[in-house]
């Protein structure tokens, strides 16, 4: 039983033994595995790598470490790295190495100078650090190294592509740029191409802003640098200086640097502040243009003739009450004129009219909203732009309805009162004027035509029966001449005077008019002839009282 107990036991024992085996074998293998891995990585990455032992000899180095140096394993190993290093960097290496034997420090970073197998000299960066054991004691020391003038020349190359960028950004900058001192001195001065530099940089740098050029604007931005040195608030500021050429307009930014200087940054702003003026300057006139056209839209609006304009294409562009008001249409604007025309004659004559002469002057007869025609009376002109092109058509019309209807009425009168003045004037050059009763005298004044002399007959019958009269009066002492047809009229009158009852008695016979009267002598027999209208009337009241010759009925 005792026996069997003890075979347990060890073959308990031989398990364990065996686990703790396969352990220690897994364990040398992680081991092997994390060596090569190590080794592989040591070997294989681009950095300059080294390896001593605890008391400070080569044990390994790679390929990166071989091309830098130019050293093989077989020409460093069991060699100690002071060999190989400049004795000037041996104390501070040492220092630095003893930080890490002591723990205070987990690894070193420091430039040292290594010798290289063709003996020259050369700066590298060395990251160090250490390996130890369970007991903390140093077993070995690792080193990685970089070629410290590569690193140089590569940071002097980007430093140099930075200063290249920059200097091509500050040249690029169409400002001229002043570095000022917080006493406002001139330190420093990058020129621009479209800003000229006023005073040379030989009379500036190094001198106060006012000591340079004394003016208020210079006063004023050296108060300006010294709050922006003071305070860092960027400001700007403008000011003008007088050249030869006239005023040159800047306008300036201060802001502070890093370094506590103040940048200046100049822009010349002339051709903006002209262009400015300028702007400015066609604003006003614009402006005076547009209140101008308003007054001008404003009379067109309220004048009590028709005004309108008509774009090329025929169509109103605009047209005032009064002419809506003339057509009894509204709106009209968007109307194209031939509809408003009468007929397309008017379009025709029109037309040839503009491009002849550039306008139209005359009646026209236009359609009413209603179709109704409506007469009018205006211009019609060609509207130019300022080189001399067509621009539109202008209209000023005038409803000539009221005012063709007035010269009708005019003229109506004017026929009434010449009827009139006519009828005065007959009346005037035929009169009858009754002396006594039963006796007329017509005295006749002025040459006596073949019209007058009908005229005379009418009278003298209208007379004679009018008055009932006996004896008729013909008083000619105002006649000048007395021709065949003149004594041809007094012979009808007084025959028709005789056949009405009444006698005719002729007055006023000079010597021409008795020769003329005799060759009627014929027709002569029924004027009796008297010397003067005395004897005449004298005569003709004899006879009334007698009651000689018929009454007229």
């Amino acid at each position: 039983m005792e026996h069997r107990d003890e075979v347990e036991a060890l073959r308990a024992e031989v398990s364990a033994l065996r686990a703790e085996l396969a352990e220690a074998r897994a364990e040398r293998d992680r081991e092997r595995w994390l060596a090569a891995g190590y080794h592989e990585l040591f070997h294989g990455v681009p950095t300059a790598m080294s390896l001593t032992d605890g008391a400070g000899r080569f044990v390994d180095i790679n390929e990166a470490f071989v091309a830098l140096l130019g050293y093989t394993l077989d020409d460093l190993r069991g060699r100690s790295p002071d060999e190989i290093s400049h004795p000037d960097d041996l104390p501070v290496e040492r220092t630095l190495f003893a930080s890490l034997t002591r723990g205070t420090r987990p690894f070193v970073e420091f430039e040292k100078r290594y010798r290289r197998k063709d003996g020259t000299w050369m700066w590298a960066r060395l990251f160090m650090g250490v390996v130890r054991n369970e007991q903390g004691e140093i077993i070995a020391s690792y080193g990685s190294l970089k070629d410290a003038e590569e690193e140089f020349s590569t940071t002097v190359t980007s430093v140099r592509a930075v200063e290249a960028r920059n200097r091509a950004l500050l040249d690029a900058v169409p400002d001229l740029l002043f570095v000022m001192g917080r006493d406002t001195r001139f330190l420093d001065c990058k020129p621009a191409r479209d800003v000229p530099l006023l005073v040379s940089p030989a009379q500036f740098l190094g001198r106060r802003l006012v000591d340079v050029f004394g003016t208020d604007w210079s006063r004023r931005q050296a108060d300006i640098i010294r709050d922006v040195a003071e305070d860092g608030e960027p400001r700007m500021d403008g000011y003008s200086v007088e050249t030869p050429d006239g005023p040159m307009h800047f306008e300036a930014m201060f802001s502070r640097s890093s370094t506590g200087e103040v940048v200046v940054a100049i822009r010349d702003i002339t051709k903006r502040v002209q262009a400015e003026a300028e702007r400015d300057r066609l604003a006003r006139e614009v402006s005076a243009q547009v209140n101008e056209l308003r007054r001008w839209k404003a009379l067109a609006d309220r004048a009590p003739d028709g005004i309108s304009i008509v774009g090329l294409d025929g169509e109103l562009t605009y047209a005032n009450a009064a002419f809506e008001d003339m057509l009894g249409r509204r709106p009209l604007v968007g109307t194209n004129v031939s509809r408003l025309l009468a007929t397309a004659t008017e379009a025709r004559t029109i037309d040839t009219a503009l491009r002849a002469e550039g306008q139209y002057r005359g009646d026209l007869v236009l359609l009413r909203g209603d179709r109704t025609q409506i007469a009018t009376q205006g211009v019609l002109f060609v509207m130019t732009n300022e080189d001399g092109t067509p621009a539109s058509f202008g209209s000023i019309m005038r409803d000539r309805t009221e005012e063709r209807r007035a010269e009708e009425e005019r003229l109506l009168l004017r026929e009434q009162l010449i009827e009139a003045q006519q009828k005065l004037i007959e009346e005037l050059e035929t009169p009858i004027l009754p002396v006594a009763p039963g006796v007329l005298v017509m005295p006749l004044v002025g040459r006596v035509d073949a019209a007058r002399a009908e005229r005379l007959l009418g009278s003298v019958l209208a007379g004679t029966t009018a008055h009932g009269a006996r004896v008729v009066i013909l008083d000619i002492t105002g006649v000048p001449v007395v021709d065949a047809e003149v004594a041809e009229g007094l012979v009808r009158a007084a025959r028709a005077v005789r056949l009405l009852g009444a006698e005719t008695l002729l007055t006023g016979v000079g010597a021409l008019v008795a020769r003329e009267l005799v060759a009627h002598a014929e027709e002569i027999a029924v004027l009796r002839p008297c010397s003067t209208l005395e004897r005449a009337v004298s005569i003709a009241l004899g006879m009334s009282r007698r009651g000689s010759g018929p009454k007229a009925s």
